[in-house]
């Protein structure tokens, strides 16, 4: 992979004139009489201008905006920031730093905007955000913005760890989980095992079913029985017994009311 400072000295060294890296200076507003009327736009175009002119030419701006587009919403829906992110994304192109003025132009989502951090570290490219002062494009802003990668990546995983305990925790109390099975499905189900133990194979209790109407997982009386749907309903039995079990060895290992 070609890193965005190789691609830099490459295009660099192919141009007659010194190279400037882009930086993709990046507005947004969320209210539509915001986007009607371009209010707080032209702040935020030149606070990014201030900053290029603090790098004395280092960076040729480009200006992008947002209109009518909600902070919630996250970067990579965003129609314009998605692009963007894809250019920056990209070794052969130019583009290398991202620029907003304030940190809640590029979302209201803690979570987003530490996953969109943790992204630039990754694809080795530069998030500015004025208002906090961070600038990765300098040594003491790229510390703390691989300080901030890096608390994303942990909240991710600690995240993920509380998620699988959780359902680790469900799964042995009895739970069962997958989406909701209905008691026509169940029926199915049981008639399916019930034609198994007769000895038909699942091709015959998938004719079987169809023919006596038996609607599928989806609701639908219409559309005929195969094997794998057979095969699904039967699991269906086995992981509700599954849960059955283990619920009933939660409860006959929980303490007595009122034992001490």
């Amino acid at each position: 992979m070609i890193t965005k400072s190789v691609a830099s000295e490459r295009l660099s060294a192919a141009g007659s004139q010194p190279f400037e890296a882009v930086a993709l200076g990046y507005a947004r507003v969320s209210t539509a009489e915001q986007s009607r009327s371009g209010l707080g736009i032209a702040a935020q175009r030149s606070a990014i201008d201030g900053w290029a002119a603090s790098r004395l030419g280092q960076f040729a701006v480009e200006h992008h905006e947002e209109n009518g587009t909600s902070g919630m919403v996250a970067p990579e829906k965003r129609r314009v920031l998605s692009k963007l992110l894809n250019r920056l994304a990209d070794p052969a192109d130019p583009a290398e730093v991202l620029v907003v003025s304030r940190l809640d132009r590029l979302g209201r989502n803690v979570i987003d905007v530490l996953d969109l951090m943790d992204r630039a570290e990754r694809e080795e490219w530069s998030v500015v955000m004025l208002d906090l002062g961070v600038d990765a494009t300098t040594p003491g802003g790229r510390t703390v913005a691989t300080v901030i990668a890096a608390m994303a990546r942990m909240e991710r995983d600690m995240t993920s760890e509380r998620t699988r305990l959780a359902l680790a925790e469900r799964v042995a109390a009895g739970v069962r989980l997958g989406r909701p099975v209905s008691d026509e499905t169940r029926a199915a189900a049981r008639r399916a095992e019930a034609l198994a133990a007769d000895g038909l194979t699942l091709r015959a209790i998938a004719d079987a079913l169809t023919a006596e109407r038996f609607p599928r997982a989806t609701g639908d009386r219409q559309r005929p029985w195969n094997s794998m749907a057979v095969n699904r309903a039967l699991h269906t039995l086995h992981l509700d017994r599954e849960a059955e079990a283990k619920a009933a060895d939660a409860s006959s290992s929980a303490p007595a009311a009122g034992a001490r």
